[in-house]
């Protein structure tokens, strides 16, 4: 079993660089949960002008644990903020968070359908989260049901992406 640094550097290294790129932001997440209500496609696109849209790693706590519409987030946008929420699940694991429940049901996608936001990423960084998913369990005491979904979501999913020998 992979150590928590050892699959802290594996994140690292597989979304090293990763910008926004024109993807959905946290802000613009919040607008499209409220349904567009009160900003304009101007405010909308100048949005992502003041969040940190060009450095994952240094996306503050405070935003990260606020976040709340993950599920918003275009596959630019999951590429770029996921890398953040796993390391941020990992050394701050919170069951009742919206950023929790969100994380984790992202990583558990149920249907083909549900795999669109990873239409972004390379296979280093499917591996990276495969390797994470793997191994979480054993970093954070996950409560109930997020300990029902990390084990499915490994089984069903991420396993294929770990390489046999490792397994």
């Amino acid at each position: 079993m992979r150590s928590k640094a050892e699959i802290r550097e594996i994140i690292l290294s597989a979304f090293d660089g990763v910008t926004l790129d024109g993807g959905i932001s946290l802000e613009q997440a919040n607008v499209i949960d409220n349904y567009g209500r009160g900003v304009t496609s101007e405010e909308f696109k100048a949005l992502p002008e003041n969040e940190i849209t060009d450095d994952w790693r240094t996306i503050p706590d405070t935003t990260l644990d606020g976040a709340e519409n993950i599920a918003h987030l275009d596959e630019k946008g999951y590429r770029y903020y996921i890398p953040a929420f796993m390391l941020r699940l990992l050394n701050s694991y919170d069951p009742g968070s919206m950023m929790t429940i969100g994380t984790l049901s992202s990583l558990y996608p149920k249907t083909d359908s549900q795999t669109y936001c990873y239409s972004c990423l390379t296979g280093q960084q499917l591996r990276a989260i495969a390797e994470y998913v793997k191994a979480l369990p054993s970093f954070v005491e996950l409560w109930g049901e997020d300990k029902r979904i990390v084990e499915r979501a490994y089984r069903n999913y991420w396993s294929k992406y770990v390489e046999s020998n490792e397994i």
